[in-house]
């Protein structure tokens, strides 16, 4: 056998993606999470639930809205998402593009509707 049968995905994306942080980057977080957001009452929000989305079990979505503090400096703008183990530092779990690329001013919040931020197992 060569790698994960369907169900053997959607277990291990389930276990990777119940209950993590949420974090911001204006950049490819690349394999280690750098370019976050910092500063301007920036903070990874959580924990929060993904679950199986879609027809594909590889594919995971979050299961509800995921708000951001008002900013008070600008953050640039948001290109990527990262999943994490803590609110501050922790593990780097894998990250993916935003819907669509958001620029922060001050006084921007961000927000993610339901299942508008998605992981699949590679």
């Amino acid at each position: 056998m060569s790698g994960l049968s369907s169900i053997g995905e959607a277990d291990v994306i389930a276990a990777l993606t119940t209950n993590v942080w949420v974090s911001l980057h204006t950049a490819d977080p690349g394999n280690t999470g750098a370019n976050e957001v910092v500063g301007g009452a920036y903070a990874r929000q959580g924990p929060v639930a993904f679950a199986n989305s879609g027809f594909n079990p590889t594919v995971a979505a979050n299961t509800s809205i995921i708000t951001y503090p008002v900013a008070t400096a600008n953050y640039g703008t948001i290109n990527f998402f990262s999943l994490w183990t803590a609110a501050a530092g922790g593990n780097f779990i894998g990250s993916g593009p935003v819907p669509f690329p958001i620029p922060i001013n001050t006084q921007d919040s961000a927000r993610f509707y339901a299942q508008t931020l998605t992981v699949t197992v590679d």
